[in-house]
């Protein structure tokens, strides 16, 4: 039995891997169940079998992106020590690799905003969860070794998950990046 389901588990894996590629080449509006079968070797009705919906398989690519997006703060974050450090390279990775998932997933102004008020639809509260976490050890440990104020760590961590989220949608411009970094520091640092 555990067989069977490690194929089907491969299966699922291999259509959510290569749709990615087809919505990137179309655009989520644009791409049918029927392009993303006669592009990735499935018949529609075979991806109809691991995913209900175009809507369904979208939302999972998204998932399945931002998860390594997280996954990848974490790695990165373990191996800094300081905690300016780490905010900074927490903000660089999150926004730099979520605006690649944008771009590689062809996701148009209209999808991103249907997208934003969609997180617990998303299933993107487990992500959310751990990336609030990420930012509320680094302000603890900023605060503990008396590098950052006093503050109220949530409260800090919500305005920061904020401002990222609407630098992800602006232009690709690093002096951005550095002057909205700039100003959390100015914020929190003693």
């Amino acid at each position: 039995m555990r067989g069977r389901k490690s194929i089907k588990d491969e299966k699922r894996r291999k259509i959510l891997e290569l749709s990615k590629k087809v919505f990137a080449k179309y655009g989520f509006a644009k791409t049918t169940m029927e392009d993303i079968g006669s592009e990735i070797g499935f018949t529609a009705a075979a991806i109809y079998y691991y995913f209900e919906s175009k809507d369904h398989l979208f939302k999972e690519c998204i998932v399945d992106e931002l998860t390594k997006v997280i996954d990848k703060i974490e790695q990165e974050i373990k191996a800094v020590n300081q905690p300016v450090e780490k905010l900074k390279k927490y903000i660089e990775i999150k926004v730099s690799m979520t605006r690649d998932v944008v771009k590689n997933l062809n996701m148009t102004k209209d999808v991103l905003e249907e997208m934003k008020g969609e997180v617990s639809k998303l299933g993107l509260k487990d992500l959310a969860t751990r990336e609030y976490k990420i930012i509320e050890e680094i302000m603890k440990q900023g605060m503990e070794s008396n590098i950052f104020r006093t503050v109220e760590i949530k409260k800090v961590a919500f305005i920061i998950n904020a401002i990222v989220k609407e630098l992800i949608s602006t232009e690709d411009r690093k002096k951005d990046i550095e002057d909205i970094f700039d100003i959390i520091l100015r914020g929190i640092q003693k």
